[in-house]
């Protein structure tokens, strides 16, 4: 059975998407060094050692820790990947600090409108004896015994509790699961990709309720997704 998932955690991402903005291309080299040079930054030159400029786009990277931040006139998107075990107070620390850096300054500042979409992956990489072997075989059942080698995507929609109850409010949650399996290795890769799309578009960046989005997150995942993990996958191989 699965306890704790951060034990399994091998990555995040924290992406918000907004309406294309092509001011921001001109603007790009001034973000960047507002990221990186900013006092007290997280996202600091010792994280991102490189920046590469890519068509209209620039991207923070770390390749040894596989560590990246995108920005172009459509997306942020910060990727950590973590080589060892981390904590949840680490992962406190990342949510907050792109709070602070980029909803609360880089947004703000560059005056970022019409916000569409904020997501939060996490990457889990499960090793647990026989767990990728049990996967196989309820995915599958006993029609296809000779496959060892297999990816899934599928994603789940959920109200937003906030639109429930406001006129004119169609929030509302997208979770997309991606599951592989490796032929040549006994683990089992599945991510969770979750996305909080606004409808209508938020005007400003302060209208973002982010740690609301995070507590929404961790629910999910603590709940629903380790319940469903443990429920269907939690049991021997040999049933």
């Amino acid at each position: 059975m699965i306890t704790n998932l951060v034990e399994n955690l091998i990555g995040v991402a924290i992406g918000i998407r907004y309406r294309p903005n092509f001011t921001i291309e001109d603007s790009l080299g001034k973000i960047i060094d507002n990221i990186l040079y900013s006092r007290d930054s997280f996202f600091n030159p010792e994280m991102f050692p490189e920046v590469l400029t890519n068509h209209s786009e620039k991207i923070l990277v770390n390749k040894e820790m596989g560590h990246s931040l995108r920005v172009n006139n459509s997306d942020i998107i910060l990727e950590l990947g973590f080589i060892e075990n981390i904590s949840e107070d680490y992962i406190k620390k990342v949510n907050s600090k792109f709070k602070e850096q980029i909803i609360d300054q880089i947004l703000k500042e560059f005056k970022i409108t019409q916000i569409n979409r904020i997501g939060h992956i996490r990457k889990y990489l499960f090793t647990e004896k026989d767990f990728s072997k049990l996967f196989l075989k309820k995915t599958l059942g006993d029609y296809f015994p000779d496959i060892n080698d297999i990816s899934l995507r599928f994603s789940k929609k959920l109200p937003k509790q906030m639109s429930l109850i406001k006129d004119g409010v169609n929030d509302y949650i997208n979770v997309i699961y991606q599951i592989v399996k490796k032929a040549d290795r006994n683990e089992l890769f599945i991510s969770t990709d979750y996305q909080l799309y606004y409808l209508p578009y938020l005007e400003r960046a302060s209208q973002i309720e982010y740690e609301q989005f995070i507590n929404g997150l961790e629910g999910y995942n603590k709940g629903e997704y380790l319940n469903w993990i443990n429920d269907y996958y939690g049991g021997s191989s040999n049933e």
